[in-house]
C-alpha cells in the first residue's frame, strides 16, 4: 500500500512539474541542446531523450530503495505485530485466583484478541519460573457477546475479545502459587498483554538454542573423549 501510494503521488508530481527542470537550467545559465525543429522529428534524438528518461527514472527508483538495505525485517515484523492500541491496552484484564483449584492456580485473561498475545504469556510465565499444566483453547462464539463454555476455561465473542484461562504452579512444585506472589504475577501477565510476542519469532530463539545445545553437547563428548584418553597409559613391550 505505502509504495503504491508513493508510486502515485511521483507520479502526479513527475507531471505537475513538467518544464520545472528546463526553467531551472535556464536560470543557471545552462547552455541549451539547441536544437531546431527538423532535429527534433528525428528518431535517434526521440531514442536519446526516451534513454535518458528512463535512466533517469530508474536511477531516481534505486535511490528511493537504498532505505531497504538499513531495514531489520524480523524486528519490523515484530513491531508490526506488538502495534496494538491504546484502547486495546486498557481492555486487559487480569483475575489470579487460588480458589479455582486447591493443587494449582488460575489465572483469567481478558481483552482484545490480539494476535500474539497468547504466546507472549506464555513466554512470560515459563521466564518467571512456572510450568502451565492445562490451558483449554476451544472457540466459542455466541451471539450475546460473551460466554462460558462447557469447560468454563475458554470464551471467544464475536466482538473480539477473549477469555483465556491457565492453570499453573511453581516449576517442580505441586502447590499453588504464594498469595503474596498473586498481585506480580497478575503484573506480569498484564505487560505480556500489552507487548505480544510473535510465535515465528519464538520458534526462531528455539531452533537457534536447540543449535546451541547441539554443539555444546558435541564439545561436552570430545572433551569426555579427551580426558579419557590422557587417563589412560599405555606401554607396550618392544617388539626387538
Amino acid at each position: 500500500t505505502a509504495a503504491a501510494f508513493g508510486n502515485m503521488i511521483s507520479n502526479f508530481v513527475g507531471l505537475a512539474s513538467g518544464g520545472t527542470v528546463e526553467r531551472l537550467a535556464m536560470t543557471l545559465g545552462l547552455p541549451s541542446p539547441g536544437l531546431t525543429e527538423a532535429q527534433r522529428t528525428l528518431k535517434v534524438v526521440h531514442r536519446v531523450g526516451f534513454s535518458g528518461t528512463l535512466v533517469g527514472a530508474m536511477l531516481g527508483c534505486a535511490l528511493g530503495m537504498i532505505h531497504l538495505f538499513f531495514i531489520d525485517t524480523d524486528k519490523s515484523a515484530i513491531l508490526k505485530l506488538q502495534a496494538i492500541t491504546q484502547e486495546q491496552e486498557i481492555a486487559f484484564e487480569v483475575e489470579c485466583s487460588n480458589k479455582v483449584r486447591n493443587d494449582a492456580t488460575a489465572i483469567t485473561v481478558r481483552g482484545p484478541d490480539v494476535d500474539g498475545s497468547l504466546a507472549s504469556m506464555t513466554a512470560a510465565l515459563s521466564a518467571s519460573g512456572y510450568s502451565v499444566i492445562e490451558l483449554r483453547g476451544t472457540h466459542h462464539k455466541v451471539r450475546n457477546g460473551g460466554g462460558v463454555d462447557d469447560s468454563g476455561l475458554f470464551t471467544m465473542a464475536n466482538d473480539g475479545t477473549y477469555e483465556d484461562t491457565f492453570i499453573v504452579r511453581p516449576r517442580g512444585s505441586t502447590a499453588q502459587v504464594p498469595d503474596d506472589d498473586l498481585e506480580e504475577l497478575g503484573h506480569t501477565i498484564l505487560a505480556a498483554c500489552k507487548d505480544p510476542l510473535s510465535s515465528h519469532s519464538l520458534k526462531a530463539q528455539v531452533q537457534d538454542l536447540r543449535a546451541d545445545n547441539e554443539a555444546l553437547i558435541d564439545r561436552v563428548l570430545w572433551l569426555e573423549q579427551a580426558l579419557e584418553e590422557r587417563q589412560i597409559k599405555v606401554e607396550r613391550r618392544d617388539a626387538s
